[in-house]
Parts: C-alpha cells; structure tokens; sequence
C-alpha cells in the first residue's frame, strides 16, 4: 500500500481514534503521588496486547512505577525500540484550569479545536496516537518494522524502572537497529523541530532543619526569631549562592566541564539564526523578554550548550491565605540542574555538596532522584534522516537542532546500548506541565501519519 492509504485510512478512523485516545487520557497517571499509575499501565498493555504483542510489567523496585515491555515480531528487516512515557505531572492548582484535568475535553482556542487535558501534550497523547498508527499499519499487513516496546511511568520524576530494565536486557535491545520515542513537534508557526541533542537533568532536594543549628524542633511563634535561628533564612542564604546576580549559575567549578558546541553543531546553530523566530518563541513561552540580550546565535548557544540551575518550588512553614506568625522548624527547596556535553551526573552533584561545604552549609541535607546526563546523536544517522524526510514527504521544512534544553533517558540508546535515536512528528500544544495543558485536534491526527511516515522511511533507507 501506499503512504497515501494509510494516511485515508487514519482519516477514516479518526473519531475512533480520538475517542479512545481521550480514554486513556482521562485515566489519571499522575507519577509523583502514583495517583492511577497501575491503571494506565494495564490499559496500554491491553493495547499493545491487542495489536499481538507479548507483553508484561516490570518494576524494580517493588514500590517503583511499572514499565510495560513487549515484543512484536513481523518478520521486518530491522527492529525498534519505541520508547513512550504514561506518567504526568501533577495537575496544581485545580483553579488555574478552565476544564477538569482528567475530563480530555475538547475546547476552542481561535478558531482552533484543541484537546486539554493534563497528559495530552506532554507525552500521553502522542504515546496514544504512536500506538493507534501502529495499529493501523497492522490492520493492513503494511508494519514496516518490528518494535520492542518500552512504556515507562516514571520519566517525570526520574525513576529506576527504566533504566534497570534496560541494563538487565542490555543484550537482547542492544540487537536493535535504532530507537524512536515520538512527541509532537511543530512549533507555533507549524515547523517540525528535529533535535539531535537532550540536556541531561540532577533532580536535588536542599533540606534544612532548626535543630541542625540549634534552632526550633518543632514550629515556633515568630516572636522568638529575634533570637532563635531560622531554617528558611539558613537554606535560602545556602541556594542564593547558586547563581549570581544574573541567575547564571555559579557553583563552584561547574563551568569547568562544559564542553560548548563544536564545528557541526556552530553550523547548524547558524542556519537555525537564519529562520528562528525568537518573538514567536518569546509568545509562546508566554514571556515579555528573555533575561539575556544577544544575537539569534548567542542566544541559541546559550539555550542549547550552557547549563542552567533552576528553582523549582520552595516549602517551609505557612503558606495558606492570610497570617500566621510562626518560626518554621524545616524547609526545602527542590532545584534542578541541566546538563550539557561532558558534565556528568556525580561529578556535578560532588560538585554542589563541595560548593555548600565550602561556604560553611555542612547541616544542608541533599536529598536525590533518578538522574542522567545528556545524549546526542549525529543528523546524518538513519532515525533523524527519516525523520527529516517523513516531515518534508508532509510539506514541511523541519529545524534541526543539535541540542534542546528538554530532557529525557535518551542516554540508555546512545550510551548504554550504542544505538541512534529519533521522534521527530507532526502535532503541536502547549502548557506542558502547567494549568490548560492542550493539544491541536487536528495535529493529533497528522502526527498518526508523520508516524507511519517516518517508521516507512526509516524501514526504506539503505544500511
């Protein structure tokens, strides 16, 4: 059959489609509280089961988030490993959101109809739409490759599942031609962004108690702060020194290991100068102005080579509507830390406790996640070849990117199981991990063809 079949035969099903890809969105899964955790993981294994695979659960450990596997054989030349991810992050405030966030309804923005749902955009929507193209491609016998599976719910707070799962069947994925994680790409004026790069992300928690440094066990009225140390004044001196007066950050030797874009990655950053449009961008984040001034190429330097340290949210004492005078006894503050090329996870966490050590924060706690450092892969390697030309097969003139500030356990593919990687489709929303959190309808769709594309085109390259 032709792509063009496919593509009508997505059309045909499309009201199907949507309606069981709302389904699985409005089962909560969300993977910091564990809230419907199990219930999506044992819908997508029905899903999967359904299209013939073999599947199962593995979670390591046993209080871990169960990443769903499974193998579909259909005699193809080359196999994948299609990574997706079914957990999302917790909803906040329910007064933020203009519909329920687990009721995937479909609303209007312009003239557009869009799907807002916690989950749509980031990334359980098009984990759904993955797997419906897939069927798709099995109900006509036209399944260009054979795809192991690997479904995780724990991306969004760093979890072991994953990464355990991948080191323990290290050998048998290795045989792999390639990995695939798709998510929806266009960007605000409908250009596919094809990345090459993730900055790779520390998870840390900065914990202080009153106790450590002789002040309260337990809440204190805030009279007594005339003579009584604070834990919310200690910890925000200890973070204050993070960064200067730029927000840049300035940890001690952190900055040694940054390696910086070389000759390929300087060329493709000044093509990119050439058709960004930082304005749109700016729009988009929903922000006056960035906190640099520059050129289109400094800026977009700086965005994909140099490290950031940011605040995440702060927690001590009182933080409900009106007063209430009391000296806390605890406080923390979580922070994340993005890696680029050669900074490593333990050298920069080493690097943090050394630096709090140093200026006398020997009572600040650290508390860890699940981290990974950055991945890359070449623009001339097969997955973003075929995604380059699935997207112009669509009518659309992709940007690559050497390196997104975004990030994922992409290193498992390139790292640990030497394989390249690729995702690029069509679709596009907004608001990930915010309040309204939405998808375009209409993207949807398309990004179910720019997936059958993309997996024919790679099936079809030589090598």
């Amino acid at each position: 059959m032709t792509l063009e079949d496919l593509h009508k035969d997505i059309d045909r099903a499309w009201p199907s489609h949507l309606r069981r890809t709302r389904e699985l969105l409005r089962i909560p899964s969300v993977s910091f509280t564990g809230e419907g955790i199990q219930e999506s993981a044992d819908a997508l294994q029905t899903m999967i089961e359904k299209l013939g695979v073999r599947a199962g659960q593995f979670r390591t450990p046993r209080t871990g988030h169960p990443l769903v596997h499974g193998h579909l054989d259909v005699g193809a030349k080359k196999t994948i490993l299609l990574y997706g991810m079914y957990d999302v992050q917790p909803v906040g405030d329910l007064n933020a959101w203009d519909h329920p966030p687990f009721a995937a309804t479909i609303a209007k923005k312009g003239r557009e109809d869009i799907l807002v749902s916690r989950g749509v955009y980031n990334s359980k929507g098009a984990l759904a739409g993955t797997l419906l193209a897939i069927e798709t491609m099995l109900d006509r016998g036209e399944m260009p490759v054979n795809v192991r599976f690997l479904l995780e719910g724990e991306e969004e707070l760093g979890g072991k599942s994953f990464p355990t799962y991948v080191m323990r069947n290290r050998s048998t994925l290795s045989e792999a031609d390639a990995a695939f994680g798709f998510d929806y790409s266009e960007n605000e004026k409908g250009i596919p962004v094809v990345t090459c790069g993730l900055k790779g992300c520390v998870f840390l928690d900065l914990i202080t108690d009153g106790a450590n440094q002789g002040g309260p066990m337990s809440e204190i009225h805030s009279s007594d702060a005339v003579w009584v140390q604070s834990p919310v004044w200690r910890l925000m001196k200890a973070v204050s020194t993070f960064v200067d007066d730029n927000q840049v950050p300035a940890v001690d030797g952190m900055w040694n290991d940054v390696k910086g874009p070389d000759k390929e990655d300087r060329e493709l950053i000044r093509v990119l100068a050439k058709r960004v449009d930082m304005d749109a961008y700016r729009r988009e984040l929903g922000i006056e102005r960035f906190k640099f001034e520059g050129s289109k190429e400094e800026l977009l330097t700086k965005y994909m080579f140099e490290p950031s340290l940011n605040i995440c949210g702060f927690q001590a004492g009182y933080n409900d509507v009106g007063t209430k005078t009391v000296l806390p006894s605890h406080a923390e503050v979580k922070i994340d830390i993005r890696l680029v090329p050669n900074m490593t996870v333990e050298g920069t966490v080493a690097k943090v406790m050394k630096h709090l050590k140093r200026r006398g924060f020997h009572d600040v706690k650290i508390r860890r996640y699940e981290d990974y450092p950055c991945s890359r892969v070449l623009a001339s390697e097969a997955p973003v070849k075929a995604t380059i030309e699935a997207m112009r097969y669509h009518g659309k003139d992709p940007e690559v990117w050497p390196m997104t500030a975004g990030s994922a356990p992409f290193y498992l593919f390139d790292d640990v199981l030497k394989m390249p990687w690729g995702g690029t489709a069509l679709g596009h929303g907004g608001n990930a991990h915010a309040p309204n959190e939405w998808a375009s309808v209409r993207g949807m769709k398309e990004f179910e063809k720019s997936v059958i594309t993309v997996l024919r085109k790679f099936a079809d390259l030589k090598g």
